[in-house]
Order: structure tokens, then C-alpha cells, then sequence
């Protein structure tokens, strides 16, 4: 088992740690869970609900992301309305969510984020119409390109991403007092939170830590907040993920 004597940190949400978690320890690593984000649904369900209320009236419908399937059709349940809408899902996981309510997706992009989605659709969607539900805060490059191919695209947020103060405050406690071989990060939220619990002891506390992400946003995230990525599998999957981490510590000796 190739992380025998490795220490991994995780910053994922708690809600969702558990694969990751579990694929790591299945090849020997102790894995320390501190949540650098806490999913939440949104407050107020207007917009989801009158996006809802009309849902076959669209020609697709788009999930970035298995909390967004987790919120959007949690809601649908509770408004009693059957979704029969094509989908176009980013990633793997986000389809697999979509199958535990017998729903699969018309497109799947081999590169697990916006861009790759984009290059399944049309130039010209004119005439198109096309709901995102999606995270309260995400990046604008999948409606922004797809209005300027002519689409009308309604964004519902469902749900928000907050800072759990206490695991943050955790996060420093443990990178000044415990050995860490790895942190790894699976959003650009959870990147962000944990910059800016760490200040300006960001370089002293990360600089010298092998940091792993799940892919090229998460990467672009660490890399902006002026930190190297050591560790990126070719799919951003969290099966791919731990096979990549294992893979980094292999050929290297605990502690060396």
C-alpha cells in the first residue's frame, strides 16, 4: 500500500468526503478530514421555482456539478415536477448523481469543465433556450458563451458555498503542529477559504507541502493564490485523483 506512513489532508465538504477519504485510506494513507467549505441550499427558491414551474419549456438543461443535481432535483421532488428535459452534465460524478434519480445525461465532455462542455454544443444555439442551476458563485464563461451563441440561458442558483470558521482555524492549528505529506483540494472555494485563513503564513505553511487538485480550475485557483500544483490526474475524478496521488508517493520513501 503506496501511502503507508503518509499523512493526507483533505479540505473537501464533509457532506461529500467520504470517497475521497476512503480511496485513500484503501491504499494505506491516514487521512486527516477538514473541511475548507460547507455546501448549503439557497435561501430564497423563487427564481429556482418559476424556472421549475415552466421546465419543459427548455431544450436543455445543464448541471455543472453533483451538488447542483442534489439541490436542483431535491427541489423538483418537493414541487412535484418530472424532469423529461435533455441534460448535459460536466464530469462523471456529476452523471453518476444524476442516476441515482434514473436520470442520465445526453452529453458528457471529456474535459470536466465549462470549455470542454462547450465544444458538445452548437455555434449557433439562436433560439435555444437553456437552464443552469448551478452554485450561487461559479465562473461565467458556460452562460456568457452559450447567450453569446445566441441562447437564452436562465441561471438558478441552489445552493452556496460558506466558511466553516472553526475547521478553517483547524486547518493552520494542524499544518504548524502535524506532519502533512499532502493537501488536497477539490474547488477553488475551498482554495481560497484556507488563503485566506493562512495569511500571510501561506508560503511558511504550504510552500514546502505537496498540494494535489482534482483539476485544471482547482489547479488555476492554487496557482493564482501563488502556490505549485504537484499532483493532477488526467481526469478530474476522484477515483482518478487517488490513483494520482498514489502514484506521486510510489517511488518516494516516508519522511525523505
Amino acid at each position: 500500500m503506496e501511502l503507508r506512513g503518509r499523512t493526507i489532508l483533505i479540505t473537501r465538504a464533509a457532506t461529500q468526503s467520504e470517497e475521497l477519504r476512503m480511496g485513500l485510506e484503501a491504499v494505506g494513507a491516514r487521512v486527516i478530514e477538514c473541511p475548507a467549505i460547507e455546501i448549503v441550499p439557497i435561501e430564497d427558491w423563487t427564481e429556482v421555482d418559476r424556472a421549475a414551474s415552466r421546465l419543459a419549456s427548455y431544450d436543455w438543461l445543464i448541471l455543472t456539478s453533483a451538488n447542483a443535481v442534489a439541490h436542483f432535483m431535491d427541489r423538483l421532488r418537493t414541487l412535484g415536477v418530472t424532469c423529461s428535459v435533455p441534460i448535459a452534465a460536466i464530469g462523471t460524478g456529476t452523471a453518476a448523481r444524476l442516476a441515482t434519480w434514473n436520470l442520465s445525461a445526453s452529453r458528457i465532455p471529456s474535459d470536466f469543465r465549462a470549455e470542454g462542455l462547450l465544444e458538445l454544443f452548437e455555434r449557433d444555439l439562436t433560439g435555444k433556450r437553456i437552464l443552469l442551476p448551478r452554485a450561487e458563485t461559479a465562473r461565467e464563461i458556460l452562460p456568457d458563451e452559450l447567450r453569446r451563441r445566441g441562447a437564452t440561458v436562465d441561471v438558478a442558483p441552489v445552493y452556496r458555498t460558506v466558511r466553516p470558521v472553526a475547521e478553517l482555524a483547524r486547518v493552520r492549528e494542524l499544518l504548524a503542529g502535524e506532519r502533512v505529506d499532502a493537501v488536497v483540494f477539490t474547488s477553488p472555494s475551498a482554495i481560497r477559504n484556507v488563503v485566506e485563513v493562512l495569511g500571510d503564513d501561506l508560503g511558511s505553511s504550504l510552500g514546502s507541502i505537496p498540494i494535489a487538485v482534482i483539476g485544471p480550475v482547482a489547479r488555476d485557483a492554487v496557482e493564482a493564490a501563488g502556490l505549485p500544483v504537484a499532483i493532477l490526474p488526467k481526469a478530474a475524478t476522484i477515483q482518478d485523483l487517488v490513483e494520482a496521488i498514489r502514484s506521486y508517493f510510489s517511488s518516494r520513501t516516508p519522511y525523505t
